[in-house]
């Protein structure tokens, strides 16, 4: 996966930028007891990117911004925070 903003490759998405909000979200799954999917969702953030994990990746993280920047508070808002520095 490359990061545009720097040119540079990651080798798994747990080492992008945009990773604490993907695993925000997991520790969110978890705390509401819907641990379905955590066990997946961990193994392909540490696994080599492929264009199927790429998809999922974009698709969590894309619709976890978009709650972030929404006005309500919500428990993305430190990340929103952390993220416009």
């Amino acid at each position: 996966m490359m990061n545009s903003n720097y040119g540079k490759t990651y080798n798994t998405f747990a080492e992008h930028p945009l990773a604490p909000i993907y695993f925000k979200y997991i520790d969110i799954l978890i705390s509401r007891d819907l641990n379905q999917e955590v066990q997946h969702l961990l193994d392909i953030a540490d696994a080599p990117i492929t264009e199927e994990n790429t998809e999922i990746f974009t698709d969590i993280v894309a619709a976890l911004v978009k709650i972030a920047n929404e006005d309500n508070i919500n428990e993305f808002e430190e990340l929103t925070a952390t993220r416009s520095r």
